[in-house]
């Protein structure tokens, strides 16, 4: 039997890491000054991070249809069966296109799966899928469910005017954040939505914190599985804080299509149940 796993730009992973099986990916647009750039393939990370911290306006939308119809159609005749894992339906069109593609052209063998995630906690949801699929177990989207219950995304960010722009977040919680000038300790629920775990006024304490909030729900999951990301460079010492003593699976950048939301100055953790 063969299979393709395919993800979405919004899947951040470790440059240069090979998940060991046949993979594809369907890539966001970007948009810088409203110029359209394709996700990690014309416009790099840093380049993206400067474009945000010079004030450029910057934005998403999902990835082309056409190219994506292409492509399914090719891989249905080509792969016994295809699993494609895409951002929160919440947050992106993108499963909710490839899903008309995949009923209205009646394309074979291909099971479309929301991950409600984004980001970390969806590259971590696409290795349990992968994994799962490789060990003769048949992934559905009860299945991605549970892989949602038994993970968590902790992370920061150094403004909260991203996640205001996007309408992540009220103007009277970002507001109070400038203020206060608190560093937030945020999460994802289950459809993908961002949430505060906790605040703290300090970077020192933050990184305390978002280290208890990990340590806390290892204890909850077998051989946990964590997945660390950050933005710009700057963002790469306090990770390393954060992580330190953990067993890490690996690191990523978090990429354009996820840091034009939460802002290029950003840094956490995907935690969840280990591979089988």
């Amino acid at each position: 039997m063969k299979t393709l796993y395919i993800y979405d730009s919004s899947v951040d992973y470790q440059p240069g890491l090979d998940f060991g099986v046949p993979t594809d990916v369907f890539p966001l647009k970007v948009y810088v000054n409203n110029k359209e750039y394709i996700d990690k393939v014309n416009i790099t990370d840093e380049e993206f991070y400067s474009y945000c911290l010079s004030g450029a306006p910057v934005t998403t939308s999902q990835p082309n249809r056409e190219e994506m119809k292409e492509k399914l159609e090719k891989y249905s005749k080509e792969y016994d069966n295809v699993y494609v894992v895409t951002i929160s339906q919440k947050l992106s069109g993108t499963y909710d296109t490839v899903s008309s593609i995949v009923r209205e052209d009646n394309v074979k063998n291909v099971t479309v799966l929301d991950s409600r995630s984004a980001s970390l906690k969806t590259t971590y949801i696409f290795y349990r899928v992968i994994n799962a699929a490789e060990n003769g177990i048949k992934v559905t989207q009860d299945l991605v469910q549970q892989f949602v219950h038994e993970s968590l995304l902790v992370f920061t960010v150094s403004t909260l005017e991203y996640l205001e722009r996007g309408g992540r977040i009220g103007k009277a919680k970002s507001l109070i954040g400038k203020l206060l000038k608190i560093k937030p300790i945020l999460s994802t629920d289950d459809d993908g939505y961002t949430y505060s775990l906790d605040t703290a006024r300090t970077m020192e304490t933050c990184i305390s914190k978002m280290r208890e909030i990990t340590s806390e729900f290892a204890k909850k999951v077998e051989n946990p599985m964590i997945i660390g990301g950050y933005g710009v460079a700057s963002m790469k010492t306090y990770l390393d804080k954060l992580l330190e003593g953990f067993k890490v699976h690996s690191i990523a950048r978090i990429g354009p299509g996820i840091s034009a939301h939460v802002g290029p100055e950003v840094f956490g953790l995907a935690i969840g149940r280990g591979l089988i």
